[in-house]
């Protein structure tokens, strides 16, 4: 028997509206869903062997694609002194800046879940860091890849022909089973938190090509294309008081762009966010966003952050109900196509919690990778109950 256990979980109801008629046909006007993730955790050895469970259900009634399940983690944690091991599915986050994760690259994209791509689908691994006075070293060996996942055809929040996820092509003459490796160092020195990282292996950023064609030779969906791939980044933290600088970059080799054409390129992002500590002689901070992407490959990007700049605040009340606001706009400074999102939370009623998530696209270009959600503009609201 374990030494400590306990059940826990978060159940939520989720409401979606959009301000305009769907673009393409088959899509919904309006969304309505169903979550659950409960998680299991079980200690041994006063905590230095512990098991976590973590499953994942949404049942949509929209689009069938955002039905699904997931095991978020089913791992088994040993650590001593120095050393940490991981055996089994997990969620590893890297980087440090506000809107673009350029680094962060272990797990998949849970596509269906939200825009804002922060939900990742659970990463078989395993995994050995060493913790050292010279900082902590990682080792990953990732012997499955996950395909992230795409909105279907009823589903809002896509371009204009529907991902086919049955029909997905490697380059790499794999398959899903091609096991990838990554490394990682990371330290803090001073006011410095920085994190020097390398992957190797199939690359999670899908490339896309026309498939199903009907007779008259058109397509009716896209097929996703992976490719091995190498990388190397880099993310950076310096504290200055009440100023935090930040930086992202990253240099990767044989991805796959736009015009599914494999390229060596390089990325950055960065910039700073300024806290004003106790507004107006109350509990409540105010941060303020200011940072900018390049991407070397400009509009053959796989991301809509080719050359953009990003602004917004976050503001955090420090009340009993843990009132927060988040406000980012980001702006291609080429075609001046704009995206504002929010998405601020509260705890009510105890063991409750509201949230709301919005986002609103403004005179996105046809050189957009935003374009075809020129009429997806929504709001969401969420109510979740934790136990």
């Amino acid at each position: 028997m374990p030494g400590h256990w306990e059940f826990f979980g978060q159940a939520e109801v989720e409401l979606t509206a959009f301000a305009e008629s769907p673009a393409f046909a088959g899509q919904a006007h309006h969304d309505a869903s169903v979550a659950l993730r409960p998680t299991l955790l079980a200690e041994w050895l006063d905590g230095n062997l512990a098991f976590k469970l973590t499953p994942f259900l949404r049942l949509d009634a929209a689009d069938d694609r955002r039905t699904h399940f997931d095991v978020r983690e089913a791992k088994l944690d040993y650590r001593t002194d120095n050393w940490a091991f991981t055996v089994g599915a997990d969620f590893v986050f890297w980087g440090k800046t506000e809107a673009v994760h350029l680094v962060d690259i272990i797990n998949s994209d849970d596509g269906v879940e939200s825009l804002d791509l922060e939900d990742k689908l659970g990463q078989p691994m395993l995994r050995a860091t060493r913790f050292s006075d010279f900082g902590a070293f990682s080792l990953y060996y990732l012997p499955y890849f996950r395909k992230p996942t795409f909105p279907g055809v009823d589903g809002r929040l896509r371009g204009q022909l529907p991902v086919d996820m049955g029909a997905v092509d490697f380059r790499n003459d794999g398959d899903e089973w091609a096991p990838s490796f990554a490394l990682r160092w990371a330290h803090v020195i001073g006011d410095v938190d920085f994190g020097i990282s390398g992957f190797y292996g199939t690359s999670r950023d899908a490339a896309f090509e026309p498939t199903n064609f009907t007779a008259l030779g058109q397509p009716t969906a896209l097929k996703p294309v992976y490719d091995t791939i190498a990388q190397v980044g880099f993310d950076g933290q310096y504290t200055s008081d009440a100023t935090l600088w930040k930086l992202e970059a990253i240099g990767r080799q044989g991805q796959l762009d736009r015009n599914g054409e494999a390229t060596n390129y390089v990325a950055i992002t960065g910039g700073l966010e300024y806290t004003l500590f106790g507004v107006a002689d109350s509990n409540a901070d105010l941060g303020l966003i200011l940072e900018g992407s390049w991407d070397s490959r400009g509009d053959a990007a796989l991301t809509p952050f080719e050359e953009d700049a990003i602004y917004g605040m976050r503001l955090a009340l420090n009340d009993e109900s843990d009132t927060s606001v988040l406000l980012i706009g980001t702006t291609d400074v080429v075609s001046g196509g704009t995206s504002v999102r929010l998405e601020a939370e509260r705890r009510v009623f105890g063991s409750w919690k509201a949230e709301v998530e919005a986002q609103v696209f403004v005179n996105p270009q046809r050189s957009d990778l935003e374009y075809d959600l020129r009429r997806d503009s929504f709001v969401r609201l969420k109510l979740s109950y934790f136990w």
